[in-house]
């Protein structure tokens, strides 16, 4: 027997040996569909056979376009609008004869967590509860208050309305009064990257939203009957990121968010710095982000929670829950993460579903060794990319990690981009932290003074609307050579946005 014979059977035995007979199931929204990537980038998952369950008809996003992997079923809601219900009585019985063990059911993204839960109860998975009082507790906005607010801990104050009249009604009786120094929020019960989110400071512009807001329906099919009111907080907010098991929660990362105005949302995404677990204020927010887990009936898999701390109370609130990984990716997030902390959510989500040791070993808390951030450098402008000189320096500063997406802007029509868009995301570290802010707040200010792209006008023979409309696909998919990128897409991107004053300024925020 030749020697290539010996090595080509050797590896195919070891193959076998290290295969499991298992499924992962991921439950994907097609605005979000990472599956390659997820399979490409975690040995774990390799090991495992692959089905995806589609919420919905739909194309796929350019996340999808990572290479190739084995998937061993696909399953697809046949409807554009998702249905929760009717999907689980379809798929689960499919799930169930499937031959082989679940070992793990995985959504993707926030329009996935709901059916998620159902199939994973379906077939005996890892999951959270799918009914009673908690079902909702981690996608709609006013479950998850209530959740909190029945835990007895610190919760959003906030009313329900469904008639413009309960809505004025309530509006009026604000004390202080509804105004520019004492704003509210108003947001839809269910959404992502801050579609729905608006901050209001008089009952005119209140009525406005509400008109242009009940009797739609949103993205992802749901009819919008009602809108939240809530407080507005003046702080900074965080992210926790954290994956749990049987109801035990370990923290893998903890960012701060820089929320500013901009392109036409009062919270729009600049960037995310990485905060030190060892920190006082970072140790409360981590056992308060716990209790609201407890609170909200995670126990099993990943969680995205934005919270604020609150100075004058000296407490955290919490204003968003997702029950599924962050939105970054290896090439614009997640690669900070493992330099920093030695893990990251997606790969410790698998951990926490599928290899229980793996989950023992992790800390409950990570150990950062450095201090990091990210920049989404946007456009604030719209118009052919002929250079990007913020990029040339950016490389040249000293705490400049990586980063991603600079060869789909070059040469291209960009339009004015919106939240969770950005052209760029430039990844930071250093052990200095003056070092880190210096070059953070260095490549805001291009951005903001517009220097960090060198923009040639449209031409004039083409339109952003012939763009959006070309072959009736989004530009960035077309044949041509050119490509927008636009506010449809769900690159919910570890959930960020802030506003346009000093890194260590309060401001007005919500999320």
């Amino acid at each position: 027997m030749s020697f290539a014979l010996r090595c080509l059977l050797l590896s195919i035995s070891v193959d076998l040996l290290l295969a499991k007979d298992g499924v992962v199931v991921f439950v994907v929204d097609p605005s979000w569909d990472c599956v390659a990537s997820y399979v490409a980038n975690v040995p774990l998952l390799q090991q495992y056979k692959i089905v995806k369950v589609m919420t919905r008809l739909g194309e796929p996003n350019a996340c999808s376009l990572h290479p190739v992997v084995d998937i061993y079923q696909n399953l697809t809601y046949n409807s554009l609008t998702p249905n929760d219900a009717l999907a689980a009585e379809e798929f689960c019985p499919k799930l169930q004869s499937m031959g082989v063990p679940i070992a793990a059911v995985i959504p993707t993204f926030d329009p996935a967590t709901y059916l998620a839960d159902r199939l994973a109860a379906c077939v005996g998975a890892r999951g959270n509860p799918f009914e009673g009082p908690l079902a909702h507790a981690r996608f709609d906005k006013w479950a998850l208050g209530e959740a909190v607010r029945n835990a007895g801990i610190r919760a959003v104050k906030e009313v329900r309305v469904t008639t413009w009249t309960d809505a004025k009604e309530y509006l009026e009786s604000l004390r202080p009064p509804l105004s520019d120094s004492h704003p509210v929020v108003i947001k839809l019960p269910q959404s992502s990257n801050s579609q729905g989110v608006n901050k209001v400071y008089s009952l005119k512009q209140a009525e406005g939203i509400f008109s242009s807001e009940v009797g739609t329906t949103t993205a992802y099919g749901d009819k919008v009957l009602e809108v939240i009111i809530q407080e507005c907080f003046l702080g900074k907010e965080y992210v926790v990121d954290s994956v749990s098991r049987d109801g035990v929660h370990k923290t893998v990362v903890v960012w701060t968010e820089d929320l500013r105005p901009g392109n036409g949302y009062f919270d729009l995404y600049y960037g995310f710095k990485i905060m030190d677990p060892a920190d006082a204020k970072i140790k409360a927010i981590i056992d308060y982000a716990n209790k609201v887990l407890d609170a909200t009936g995670v126990q099993n898999g990943a969680s995205d929670m934005e919270l604020f701390w609150i100075e004058e109370e000296g407490a955290a609130c919490v204003t968003d829950l997702n029950a599924r990984w962050t939105a970054l990716q290896w090439q614009d997030g997640l690669a900070l993460e493992n330099a920093l902390t030695g893990n990251n959510q997606i790969t410790a989500t698998f951990n926490a579903l599928l290899d229980e040791d793996a989950f023992n070993k992790m800390p409950v808390v990570p150990f950062v060794s450095q201090h990091g951030a990210i920049v989404f450098a946007m456009a604030h402008e719209t118009g052919t990319v002929q250079g990007i000189p913020g990029m040339e320096l950016t490389k040249k500063l000293p705490s400049y990690f990586g980063s991603f997406n600079e060869g789909l802007v070059r040469g291209k029509v960009i339009e004015k981009l919106y939240n969770s868009h950005p052209c760029l995301f430039i990844l930071l570290a250093d052990k200095d932290k003056a070092v880190v802010d210096k070059d953070y707040n260095l490549l805001i200010d291009l951005e903001l003074s517009l220097r960090y792209f060198d923009f040639a006008p449209l031409p004039s023979h083409l339109s952003l609307r012939a763009l959006r409309h070309s072959s009736g696909k989004s530009p960035i998919l077309a044949g041509v050579a050119l490509a927008l990128i636009t506010a449809a897409g769900a690159l919910a991107l570890v959930a960020m946005s802030r506003r346009n004053v000093p890194d260590d300024t309060g401001y007005v925020t919500i999320q």
